[in-house]
């Protein structure tokens, strides 16, 4: 028996208030993370990620061009997930949690956000999406 591939995306999202904050949500599992979920059907990454954020947190967002990494586990024996992740800004709806999946979600300034990621995989793909995002952030948006 082979090993089951899933595929799922999301977005790392930040948003400027006094200081640059990201969102997180909590699991309810447990675990502190980044929105994200299965592709359905055909659609794109990006049409999952979006779909998949404005689920799972009430918020509607907008890529930022040129980010796009992909990160790879094992939720369970017999299973490799590849993630897809991109970076991207709020852009309206209202933050609401979809209960079935989501326990919490919280805006953190970076150092509290990055401590309270549960995986380190998710660290590195958020110090990544912040260098990205700071960068970006001086160009013309």
């Amino acid at each position: 028996m082979g090993i089951k591939k899933e595929k799922s995306c999301g977005a790392v999202i930040f948003r400027r208030k006094k200081d640059i904050e990201v969102l997180i949500i909590r699991q309810n599992q447990g675990h502190w993370c980044f929105p994200k979920g299965h592709v359905e059907g055909d659609e794109s990454e990006q049409e999952t990620a979006k779909r998949e954020v404005k689920e799972e947190t009430g918020l509607k967002i907008r890529f930022l061009f040129g980010f796009r990494e992909e990160t790879n586990y094992s939720p369970s024996p017999g299973i490799s997930k590849d993630v897809v992740y991109f970076a991207a800004e709020e852009d309206g709806g209202r933050l609401k949690k979809q209960k079935s999946e989501v326990a919490e979600i919280l805006w953190l300034p970076l150092h509290e956000a990055s401590a309270l990621l549960t995986y380190e995989n998710d660290r590195q793909l958020f110090n990544k999406a912040y260098r990205f995002y700071r960068d970006y952030e001086g160009k013309d948006l």
